[in-house]
């Protein structure tokens, strides 16, 4: 079984307005509701792909629930505590002009040091059963202090893999106690250690990981084991959106773990699974069938 941490889970809603105007009032022509959260979205990949997934999160309210029930109608068992605070919601501006893909993220649920003692105690019981556990995203508003850095600890003491997909100050402090895997975007990856190139950055995040998985967007993605380094390209001919391509990438890190496949085969699984996240409509998912299919023609390049 897989488990996904995701402290803070959303409702993503694709909002279209035809011209967004600054300062105007602007009318919605459509919107769509989807579960998400980077956690949420590696789950629902893991699941896709074939793997038995468990999701641990704070369920904040009723759109906490409502998110808890279509990842349940997914097949995805769901765990962790419900809470008063209401669950998030992010929205994504679909516009004809340069407003397009523009992404406001809501503040999301507080939780306090009753909530994190029932959410700790929940992972370190699913830990049990976990084959590998991925971590992903932010975490609520708190002043207990939560960060992935204990439970990684937890999961290492239990001699279970993780993998990291977070940014800002959480991920440096993470990065101390030695998760498996880390995803990084170049961006993140420029913040922390000024630099853009592949193989540096690689090597700088090496230094406390095994798998180190960075994406350049449309560029690919460069997967280092710590002795050698792979670029991966999964083309698609249309992005209708690239909201949560990263997250869907993750889920094939995870699911090429399971599976124990060498590099190469891992580059090109992650890589597909991002890239089919993009010729769906709905955020942060993927079908099967397109991963099936972009990964037979997977550009695959040694460094």
């Amino acid at each position: 079984m897989v488990l996904c941490v995701c402290p803070n889970p959303a409702i993503d809603k694709f909002i279209d307005i035809d011209n967004f105007i600054i300062g105007k009032v602007n009318r919605i022509s459509e919107e769509r509701s989807y579960p998400g959260g980077k956690g949420v979205h590696v789950a629902l990949g893991v699941r896709e792909l074939g793997e038995e997934v468990a999701l641990l999160a704070f369920w904040g309210g009723p759109t906490g629930q409502w998110v808890k029930q279509e990842c349940e109608s997914r097949g995805i068992a769901c765990y962790g505590p419900d809470i008063e605070s209401w669950t998030r919601t992010c929205l994504t501006i679909r516009s004809n002009n340069g407003f397009d893909e523009t992404e406001l993220l809501g503040a999301g649920t507080i939780i306090d040091q009753h909530d994190y003692s029932a959410f700790l105690t929940v992972y370190e019981q699913l830990l049990k059963d976990a084959e590998v556990i991925s971590m992903n995203g932010s975490w609520p508003k708190n002043n207990v202090q939560a960060d992935y850095g204990h439970l990684i600890t937890l999961a290492s003491e239990s001699s279970k893999k993780t993998f990291l997909d977070c940014s800002g100050s959480a991920l440096p402090k993470a990065l101390k106690k030695k998760p498996f895997g880390v995803h990084i975007n170049h961006l993140e990856g420029y913040d922390l250690f000024k630099t853009n190139d592949p193989m540096a950055l690689s090597k700088s995040i090496g230094e406390s990981s095994e798998q180190v998985a960075i994406t350049y967007g449309a560029d690919g993605l460069y997967l280092s084991n710590g002795e050698s380094l792979v670029h991966a390209l999964s083309s698609v001919e249309k992005v209708i959106s690239a909201v949560g391509s990263g997250d869907c990438l993750v889920a094939g890190l995870v699911v090429a773990y399971c599976r124990a496949y060498d590099l190469i085969e891992t580059a090109k699984l992650a890589a597909s699974c991002g890239a089919a996240n993009c010729i769906r409509a709905e955020l942060g998912m993927f079908y099967k069938k397109d991963v099936d299919r972009l990964v037979e023609s997977c550009e695959i390049r040694t460094m």
